[in-house]
């Protein structure tokens, strides 16, 4: 099963990823990013969509991705300097595992125990995440107007 939503807003997104997850239960889902014609990622960890009225693009958070798409997770990144999202998306699944543990040794509970239908992963291991980025975060994609993005 697969869904396509082609310049979606923020809302949009999170819309999607929490219902394929859902759907999915312990399967692994996969979201696939074309950036080609939007702004770079930025350096904080995020990706462009557009605004509801297509006039604007607004940053989405990797870090809020991570909570809608949960584990595991396959992520491709077809975007100019997509390596800056791997970076950030590490760092944020370190700082999320990192409080997932010190939380679980304050309350005995384990970090790793399925949730129940309304949060399927609520302690998701990050490592149960595929990422796939085009290019190095220096890179630029090529572009030919002959082509399709």
């Amino acid at each position: 099963r697969y869904k396509i939503s082609a310049d979606p807003t923020v809302e949009e997104v999170k819309k999607l990823c929490t219902a394929l997850r859902r759907n999915a239960k312990d399967e692994r889902v996969l979201l696939h990013y074309n950036g080609h014609g939007v702004p770079l990622p930025t350096t904080n960890g995020e990706v462009w969509v557009f605004n509801r009225s297509y006039t604007q693009y607004i940053p989405l958070s990797i870090y809020d991705l991570q909570i809608w798409m949960g584990t595991p997770s396959i992520f491709v990144f077809d975007c100019s300097a997509a390596e800056l999202i791997v970076s950030s998306f590490k760092t944020f699944a370190k700082h999320r595992e990192k409080e997932q543990d010190q939380a679980g040794a304050g309350q005995g509970s384990n970090p790793t125990q399925a949730g129940d239908e309304n949060n399927p992963s609520p302690n998701p291991y990050y490592k149960e995440c595929i990422l796939l980025a085009a290019c190095a975060s220096n890179e630029i994609l090529p572009t030919n107007p002959d082509l399709p993005a």
